[in-house]
């Protein structure tokens, strides 16, 4: 039989013990509390040693031992009692615990008898170089470091601060959306082939993925499947042709709420009218030329809104020439501005722009489509401009999240393969993984087939193993041994969650960031590790090869550290528990520093830059002035904090160091530890022949538990921890 190799890490068996969050008492009737926790005695001791009692209820106290006498065993209110022992002649010290209970409440306190309360002094082993946390970092390109001082996140900033991400020992980077787009969070992708300009280029990206890889820490890219951007050049050209070979790309009709039945895709999902968006079918063309012609005064309600950079705009109303052309005269002197409007308003379908944008020349005949860009026109003197083509057609085009991100159509799902949108998404994720990322992360995929309130989780999830299939065997024809890593957001419940591991190896567990929080706050771990353990052996259960992925809080959801009032004990002990489970962990770029952030006034405020320096620059210019400067202090920077025992970041770095140097932390399965008490959280990490024993004491004061493991080789301590015997004092 194997023999185990025990360890305590308090907070675990190699003792690993993450001790007291110092949380704030909750709101309860009934308080209760002890003075001293702990009493110590000679072999021989004719002393007498008192215990204080604090507390509005009547108690009781008893001890399990015979050797230790109490004055009394009751009391009302506010009292104390004394504490006697009996001779030992044993040779040995021994322990034993008064508990003192009052309403639902119990307190305890150690006594030792021919032995003292030693500290727990960790000695971990020596970190081997060798990385196997399995941690990645969720990072915001735009927001988390600036190379260039033009305020944007960019990837050289990634690459320059590649040092700071290994010592924090990560081994992945999932990315923000690094691909063009309209908004500066990247979710609305206009081109899945390349790189945001604001973010850099493809030559710094591959810098990125070679350093990156020389260091051990693998690349993932964020990828949006359920929508595109509606600027993106396949959305463009859908809805300017009816004809176009991207039409069948989206959801478009001219009357879905009857239309919708005939989407495959959307096949046992229901209708939401706020769901499908206005837009403007058709092409106008517009052509400007020198002339001689009279300036016009025309009545027709197509209009040209003109401005020039810092002036106010003005519409120009065009001449309708009643063969279906429209035509109008004006002066123009320097560089203009220039939109089609089929009507005196902004309301949807009535803006018409270029396809791409820039410049327009004289003479050259421009394409329009409805909400298109901005055309600029440089001239001196009398110009003509015609509009032509101007048979345009009301459309609508689902876009569940947004009017600005419709909804991608892959058809027939059973058939996704053959489907022309699946296959060009296809090619840009083969494009990425070749040149050497590791994985990806999918964006809201429960909302793929379906929108916001009804989806088809079927669907999706045969979908999905369609697409992960295809990623997979492209990872491995680029000479990669295993499998590509993709992880899912299916933002559901862990009943609902778990059923896309049919279809991929990851998804995100939403439900684990709830319930440490809740723990928390509340100082109740009862069902904690029972929990935590399902999670994972629900996860197998769908597919042998699951990866569960656990997570405190992300860039949609307010900061845990707000989640747990700014209470700095509670945020490190989240740290120490998320480092010392099982799974997969992610933290979000900003957490190792204890930022917090709340949504009510915008996303923005939980998406914060990172303060590298004391008093340094902020990579703050994408996020539009939303950054809560009261938080980012100097004592909130990196530099600050590096250089400060025991900061949220030196936390951080301690548990992500331990997760690092064991294997049983890394990849070790967790088991429920026979600690009691409501207040312990306390579990086994077992992989080969290591076994780590870690313990939480989440209370708002110091437990003391008992232990039958050894707790001779304490690992790493969260707080303070004392034993006695196989009594163990958390504070």
């Amino acid at each position: 039989m194997k023999k185990l190799k025990y360890y305590l890490m308090l907070l675990a068996g190699a003792v690993l013990l993450a001790c007291g969050p110092g949380n704030k008492q909750t709101n309860e009737e009934v308080s209760l509390s002890l003075a001293p926790s702990a009493l110590v005695f000679e072999d021989q001791d004719a002393s007498h040693k008192f215990v204080t009692v604090t507390t509005s209820a009547d108690w009781t106290a008893s001890v399990p031992d015979s050797w230790v006498v109490l004055s009394k065993t009751s009391g009302q209110g506010n009292g104390s009692f004394s504490v006697s022992v009996k001779d030992n002649d044993t040779g040995n010290g021994r322990s034993s615990v008064i508990t003192v209970k009052a309403g639902s409440k119990s307190e305890t306190v150690t006594v030792a008898q021919g032995e003292e309360l030693a500290q727990l002094v960790p000695a971990p082993a020596a970190f081997d170089g060798t990385k196997r946390s399995n941690t990645a970092y969720q990072l915001l390109v735009y927001s988390f470091a600036d190379s260039d001082g033009d305020g944007w996140g960019d990837i050289k900033g990634v690459t320059q601060h590649l040092d700071y991400l290994d010592k924090l020992g990560v081994t992945a980077l999932w990315l923000s959306p690094i691909h063009p787009s309209d908004s500066y969070h990247g979710y609305d992708v206009t081109d899945y082939f390349g790189i945001h300009p604001k973010l850099g280029t493809m030559d710094d990206f591959k810098e990125l993925l070679a350093k990156a890889h020389e260091k051990g820490i693998e690349i993932y890219l964020d990828y949006v499947l359920n929508h595109s951007g509606k600027g993106h050049a396949w959305f463009k050209d859908a809805i300017a042709d009816a004809s176009s070979p991207y039409r069948d790309y989206y959801f478009i009709s001219a009357n879905p709420a009857s239309d919708y039945k005939n989407f495959p895709m959307l096949t046992g999902t229901s209708y939401s009218a706020g769901e499908w968006k206005t837009v403007t079918s058709g092409s106008p063309h517009i052509k400007v030329t020198k002339t001689t012609e009279n300036v016009t005064n025309g009545t027709a309600t197509w209009n040209l809104w003109t401005w020039q950079d810092g002036g106010e705009g003005k519409f120009v109303q065009f001449v309708d020439k009643g063969d279906g052309t429209y035509y109008l005269v004006m002066d123009i002197s320097g560089k203009w501005g220039m939109l089609v409007r089929k009507y005196n308003n902004w309301n949807a379908g009535s803006k018409f722009g270029a396809k791409n944008g820039g410049n327009i020349t004289e003479g050259q005949e421009v394409e329009l489509v409805g909400d298109g860009a901005d055309m600029w026109f440089t001239g001196n003197g009398r110009y003509k401009i015609e509009l032509t083509n101007v048979s345009t057609q009301t459309l609508y085009y689902m876009g569940c999240f947004s009017d600005w991100m419709p909804d991608l159509n892959y058809g027939d799902v059973s058939k996704a393969q053959d489907n022309a949108c699946f296959k060009d998404m296809a090619a840009s994720a083969d494009q990425w993984i070749r040149m050497g990322v590791d994985g990806l992360r999918l964006d809201a995929v429960k909302h793929i087939c379906g929108g916001l309130n009804s989806y088809n989780h079927a669907s999706n999830r045969t979908l999905l193993t369609k697409w992960y299939e295809h990623c997979n065997a492209t990872y491995q024809e680029a000479g990669h041994n295993g499998n590509i890593f993709m992880v899912a957001e299916a933002w559901e419940g862990h009943s609902v969650e778990k059923t896309y591991y049919q279809a991929l190896t990851s998804c995100f567990e939403f439900d684990y960031g709830y319930k440490v929080r809740d723990m928390l706050n509340g100082g109740n771990a009862s069902g904690f590790v029972s929990a935590v353990s399902s999670y994972v052996s629900d996860h197998t259960a769908q597919r042998p090869d699951a990866i569960t992925s656990f997570f405190l809080s992300n860039h949609d959801q307010n900061r845990f550290a707000s989640e747990v009032n700014k209470n700095v004990a509670r945020e490190k002990q989240a740290a120490a528990i998320l480092l010392s489970g099982p799974g997969k962990p992610f933290l979000y770029q900003g957490e190792e520093l204890g930022y917090w952030g709340k949504k009510d006034g915008g996303d923005e405020y939980v998406r914060t830059p990172i303060r590298w320096t004391r008093g340094g620059a902020l990579a703050s210019a994408a996020l539009g002035g939303k950054v809560d400067s009261s938080m980012l202090t100097d004592d909130m920077s990196v530099a600050a904090e590096d250089a400060a025992e025991g900061s949220m970041l030196n936390v951080y770095k301690t548990w992500s160091r331990l997760r690092n140097t064991y294997p049983a932390l890394a990849l070790g399965k967790m088991s429920q530890a026979s600690v009691s008490g409501s207040s312990i959280a306390a579990w086994y990490m077992t992989e080969g022949d290591q076994k780590l024993l870690v313990i939480h004491n989440v209370a708002n004061a110091r437990k003391v538990v008992q232990v039958s493991d050894s707790m001779a080789k304490p690992l790493a301590v969260l707080g303070t921890a004392s034993s006695s015997g196989t009594s163990l004092t958390l504070g």
